[in-house]
């Protein structure tokens, strides 16, 4: 990654064409949008965008929570959705690498849900960390028709043949903390239900009911982990004085 160079926004990216070096690969992607998270709405501006790598021997690439992946390479990951979809992004690979590492195999985009719910309730994509990855990833999905066949010192363009959807639920890491309850008060009709030991690529829901064989009711007020230790609470409508309720992953 450090030694590959990523240009947001087509005007820029065709300026910086010609500093390329003359055998290294340029590759320029799009979508028309609208482009869609699983629940039907559209991405929000700064969701990531991923270019993917996909060796001869895989047919897809799995994204874990964390922003990992398994069954190929993100080489890239861009957080530039704008008008619900992705605007031109040019990404300019070393000639070293094309032939060394991306001879034999497939090129593709996958849109991604970074969106990170605050415990105010407000919603943004998560951003990336330090190494270009995504904080979090909740779900992906392969962008249609964007496929691209690079060869050293060319330009090669390709855009999606239609809209995209991030509907395929990422992965949780083997590694990944166990969240848990560790209190519940019911206070004006609201139960403040306080969990410990939760993952910050993770987001947290509760599901409700007023017995234990009636625990169904899901609870649209998620939240992400915290990235720091400390305990996160969830509020769900709460019945008279009592209910119980379920942890689980949103």
């Amino acid at each position: 990654m450090n030694k590959s160079l990523a240009v947001f926004g087509m005007a820029a990216a065709l300026s910086c064409a010609a500093m390329a070096a003359q055998n290294d690969a340029l590759l320029v992607f799009s979508t028309p949008g609208p482009d869609t998270y699983a629940d039907g709405t559209t991405v929000l501006d700064g969701e990531c965008y991923a270019l993917v790598w996909l060796p001869k021997s895989s047919s897809a690439i799995e994204v874990s929570a964390d922003g990992s992946a398994s069954g190929g390479e993100v080489v890239l990951t861009a957080p530039v959705a704008k008008g619900g979809h992705c605007p031109g992004v040019m990404f300019q690979i070393p000639a070293s690498d094309v032939e060394e590492k991306y001879s034999d195999g497939t090129w593709g985009v996958y849109l991604l849900d970074t969106r990170r719910w605050s415990a105010d309730g407000s919603v943004a994509p998560a951003g990336l960390k330090p190494d270009g990855t995504a904080r979090l990833v909740n779900a992906s999905g392969s962008v249609s028709g964007a496929k691209v066949v690079v060869s050293a010192g060319s330009v090669s363009s390709f855009a999606a043949s239609g809209a995209s959807s991030a509907s395929a639920v990422s992965t949780v890491p083997v590694d990944a903390p166990k969240a848990e309850i560790t209190a519940i008060r019911i206070l004006g009709g609201r139960a403040f239900v306080t969990v410990r030991n939760t993952a910050p690529y993770l987001q947290y829901g509760l599901t409700a009911g007023a017995t234990p064989g009636t625990v169904t009711e899901r609870v649209d007020a998620p939240q992400t982990g915290s990235e720091n230790g400390e305990e996160i609470v969830l509020v769900a409508p709460a019945s008279g004085n009592s209910g119980f309720f379920k942890l689980d992953r949103r």
